[in-house]
């Protein structure tokens, strides 16, 4: 039995910004994770992600996005099986699409659900989404600037991240990431990561 990860999401308050500045970010970004995605109805997208990556591919869309003031994105997680499969992924139909388009469609006050057969796992993993994105919530554009450019480069130092990010000290780039809490998103990201492997491991 294989498990497919579907992501289905909008942006929020696309209207603030012009569609020429958040549809590039946004389409860079699911280009980093997705393995196919399409965007439609202006700020609304669907992709495909490795079960490995999904849990950074959120925060580093979430990321991406908040470099623009006031902007954020909503992101329904699915996983489940795929009964119809084609390089279009909106032709795609099956279990984990379903799952993830029922999770957008519940989120009301939060910015993130995930959907599984699995109801222990999605109770823990939702536990922990809910609390990681009341840190994000907080990020101001040059924390996202700074987080987004910390996933995009791994390796980097802080000194060699104040270049990349174009800070005067790298003072800048340790409060940053020290307000942005991105040591404890990155310890969420693992921990999900970690369990979701388990439960698909152990059923398939």
């Amino acid at each position: 039995m294989k498990y497919h990860l579907i992501l289905t999401g909008d942006v929020i308050h696309s209207r603030k910004h012009e569609v020429a500045k958040w549809l590039p970010i946004l389409e860079q970004s699911l280009t980093k994770y997705a393995m196919s995605f399409d965007i439609f109805r202006g700020d609304s997208f669907q992709a495909e992600v490795q079960l490995d990556q999904v849990f950074i591919a959120i925060f580093y869309l979430k990321a991406a996005l908040r470099q623009l003031e006031g902007m954020d994105i909503r992101i329904g997680i699915g996983v489940g099986q795929v009964t119809f499969q084609t390089q279009d992924i909106k032709k795609s139909t099956g279990e984990a699409f379903i799952l993830s388009g029922e999770s957008l469609d519940s989120l009301t006050k939060e910015s993130l659900e995930f959907r599984s057969p699995w109801t222990e796992l999605n109770e823990t993993i939702n536990l922990l989404l809910t609390l990681s994105t009341k840190l994000s919530d907080q990020w101001t554009v040059n924390m996202a600037q700074t987080v987004k450019a910390s996933f995009d480069y791994p390796n980097a130092n802080q000194k060699e991240l104040t270049k990349i990010v174009g800070r005067k000290y790298q003072s800048q780039i340790s409060t940053e990431l020290n307000r942005a809490n991105y040591s404890k998103i990155k310890q969420v990201i693992d921990y999900c990561t970690k369990e979701l492997n388990k439960y698909v491991n152990h059923n398939t």
